[in-house]
């Protein structure tokens, strides 16, 4: 078979309820590795929080985080990193949004990068900080951020998105799609990077053609990737636009590793 770059989200997909690598994915996408096809991991998350998924798959080729604002190959150089950061004062002027919406906490991070607007704890994805010593103010950021990320309430999300691309349209507000409710994290990055646009720039690296992409995800953050690769392939669990747009969908969900189930049968593993 024709070597394959197997484009895989995290939450919602690769990961199943409890956010964790089942044996039969770990086992499934080693095989994919060894057949001799390109794994690469294509998450909204930062690095910080999604390295030891890198890890415990064994993975050595690029990793795209922040929903394609970082292409890198972690634990090492890679002389085709790339990432697109977010001016600082640009950064910090988002705070501005808080007046107008219910924003209850503000990140900014990048690689080796953490800090907020406030101290916080049980916040999805982020270490506790209830005593930070240093604030996302014009004291605190000291390097320009990768992302800005702002947690919400779910009804926020829309409006609060048509806000900053109507004030900055060259930013990229995307939600994780990870969390809901209270949990729901609208993150910006800079430029138009997107995971599409990311996994381009991988498959050049490799050589791979695009119709040679297969790339799973199931929510909105996910859309782009899937109608830009070769064959784009929706989870059972996925959002109704997601669905209605892949060019497959698993038979099983994320909890019951279909993403594994399909790629076994796809690639005849």
């Amino acid at each position: 078979m024709t070597r394959k770059l197997i484009a895989l989200d995290l939450d919602g997909t690769t990961l199943n309820q409890a956010g964790a690598l089942s044996a039969n994915t770990i086992a499934t996408l080693q095989a994919a590795r060894a057949a001799g096809h390109l794994v690469v991991i294509a998450t909204g998350r930062p690095d910080a929080i999604s390295e030891h998924f890198y890890d415990q798959l064994g993975l050595t080729g690029p990793m795209i985080n922040f929903n394609g604002a970082l292409i890198h190959k972690p634990h090492r150089h890679w002389a085709g990193e790339r990432q697109t950061a977010i001016r600082p004062a640009t950064a910090l002027a988002l705070r501005r949004f808080k007046q107008t919406f219910a924003i209850r906490l503000m990140v900014a991070e990048g690689k080796q990068l953490l800090v907020a607007d406030r101290g916080y704890t049980n916040v999805p994805f982020l270490p506790d900080m209830p005593a930070p010593t240093t604030l996302l103010d014009e004291v605190g950021l000291t390097q320009a951020p990768i992302s800005v990320t702002m947690f919400i309430q779910e009804q926020t999300l829309a409006p609060l998105q048509a806000a900053i691309q109507a004030q900055y349209p060259d930013l990229t507000p995307k939600t994780w799609g990870a969390w809901q409710g209270e949990n729901t994290a609208l993150e910006v990055t800079a430029g138009h990077t997107s995971k599409a646009n990311a996994l381009a720039y991988v498959a050049r690296q490799y050589g791979i053609a695009q119709r040679d992409i297969v790339a799973f995800g199931d929510d909105m953050n996910d859309m782009d990737m899937l109608t830009y690769a070769g064959v784009g392939v929706a989870m059972k669990n996925a959002r109704p636009e997601l669905l209605a747009a892949a060019d497959a969908v698993t038979a099983l969900d994320n909890e019951a590793d279909g993403m594994a189930d399909y790629l076994a049968d796809y690639l005849a593993l």
